[in-house]
């Protein structure tokens, strides 16, 4: 049942393996940023008949980006409390249980997409005028046209997740890197066409979006089960097993409340922002923020693969694997994030020009970058560690560790801007303060090694009786 796209971290050289599985996924999430930067380049570039009318399309998007984040965090949750189980099983030759574990994961996943699908066309005006703070009711009207449509694509996002997920945690990171390349080309060419031939503005980049989403989603499916006979869920292997979900929610559910949180953390950040009601402010943060997600493409990539590393190994019961390879991660991520701070610093002008920001929103947009380029080594310090605990099975301290960071970061930010009057620099002044605190939660749980007791045998006992097949 092997196949050679499929990477084995229990053996060969540890920084190697990282490296080679993360890098597939690096230059996907980097295919993934541009894929969700696409619609505000279109639009703050095409779309508009005049500069202003074009910064307040960005800023429609950019206004409600975290509460569409926040449908996505169950996905996240799901798919790495399914992928840490899968990892783990794959590390421990156990493939009757890897199957009914992705099956469960892709039913459960898909019908909770339907929901929130339905939630976010049904319920747009309200959730964006209440939690989002829009203030501009022209924006509010961009923004309801805008994530009706982008809303009808949550469940296809999910059900990709499931797969995407599954191939991950079996060391195949290449065949999401083609399918998000593909589907990023076909959403860069029915933005341009829709935008500039139909005239569909804001609509038109979302419609493209969705399209997008479903042909990647099916791509995605179909060749997870031919390529892989160990994910072959067809027939008979397509169940749903209430035991592999239990145990996928276990793993799962610190993540999603971390994954919820920070969602809600960056909908107080982004409400913090609506509330000036000054477009080109908006516009500026948003698109600051895009720069921030390229930046941070490289660390979240390693991470993934320390992750994925962390759980075959420690399925494989090599925890001297474990310990070299948060070690080598560390030192690679840290190298990484001081090249990456050398970059923002100077792109940071072009990059906003990209979107076709000029005069106040430019500037607001480097600021926050230049800012930026010189506090997110303190990030890239302790987030191999963050991720070594998740690979180990032990989610609910990095959970601890995403909401204490956020935590500090939102209060702060609001009593400076409420209580002290600071001003909406605020709102990036407090983001290394948060690091902080979460770096110290980490370091302190994988120095007690406590971590090593979560893995899914441990927890799950006589699990390997019941299962026998290898």
């Amino acid at each position: 049942m092997e196949n050679k796209s499929a990477i084995d971290m229990t053996i060969g050289t540890e920084w190697k393996q990282i490296l080679r599985f993360s890098l597939p996924i690096m230059l996907g999430h980097a295919l993934q940023q541009l894929y969700n930067a696409v619609d505000s380049i279109v639009v703050g570039n095409f779309a508009g008949a005049t500069k202003a009318i074009s910064e307040r399309y960005i800023a429609a998007i950019g206004g409600g980006v975290a509460l569409m984040f926040l449908f996505l965090a169950m996905a996240v949750g799901l798919g790495m409390g399914g992928g840490i189980q899968i990892s783990q099983f794959y590390g421990a030759r156990r493939y009757k249980l890897l199957r009914r574990t992705a099956s469960t994961q892709i039913i459960t996943m898909g019908a909770v997409g339907m929901v929130l699908s339905a939630i976010a066309f049904i319920f747009a005006r309200p959730l964006l005028s209440t939690v989002m703070n829009y203030q501009d009711p022209l924006m509010l009207q961009d923004a309801v046209r805008y994530y009706k449509v982008a809303g009808l694509g949550v469940v296809f996002v999910y059900i990709y997740n499931a797969v995407a997920s599954n191939l991950n945690a079996i060391g195949d990171s290449k065949a999401t890197l083609y399918f998000l390349a593909i589907s990023s080309v076909m959403n860069i060419v029915l933005d341009l066409v829709f935008v500039i031939c139909f005239h569909w503005d804001l609509v038109g980049v979302a419609v493209a979006t969705v399209i997008s989403q479903i042909a990647s989603c099916v791509a995605a499916f179909i060749y997870m089960i031919k390529k892989y006979p160990m994910l072959d869920i067809r027939g008979e292997d397509f169940v749903f097993d209430f035991e592999r979900l239990k145990t996928t929610l276990r793993f799962g559910v610190p993540s999603i409340i971390q994954q919820s949180i920070i969602s809600v953390g960056n909908i107080f950040m982004q409400r913090l922002i609506n509330g000036f009601n000054w477009t080109a402010l908006i516009s500026g943060y948003a698109v600051g923020n895009r720069m921030e997600s390229f930046a941070f493409v490289p660390i979240f990539s390693l991470a993934s693969g320390v992750s994925t590393f962390t759980g075959q190994n420690t399925g494989a019961d090599r925890l001297d694997r474990v310990y070299k390879g948060r070690k080598v991660a560390t030192i690679m991520v840290l190298s990484l994030s001081l090249i990456i701070s050398f970059s923002i610093y100077l792109v940071a002008p072009d990059f906003a020009r990209v979107f076709g920001l000029s005069s106040d929103s430019l500037r607001i947009a480097v600021e926050y970058q230049r800012f930026m380029s010189f506090v997110i080594i303190i990030f890239a310090l302790y987030i191999p560690t963050s991720a070594t605990l998740t690979g180990s099975g032990d989610t609910m301290t990095s959970t601890l560790t995403s909401i204490t960071s956020l935590f500090v970061r939102v209060s702060s930010a609001y009593l400076l801007v409420y209580v002290f009057d600071y001003g909406y620099k605020a709102s990036w002044l407090t983001v290394p303060l948060g690091w902080i605190f979460g770096a110290t939660i980490a370091f302190a749980r994988f120095s007690s090694g406590k971590w090593k007791e979560k893995s899914v045998f441990k927890r799950d006992a006589g699990l390997l009786l019941e299962f026998e097949e290898v």
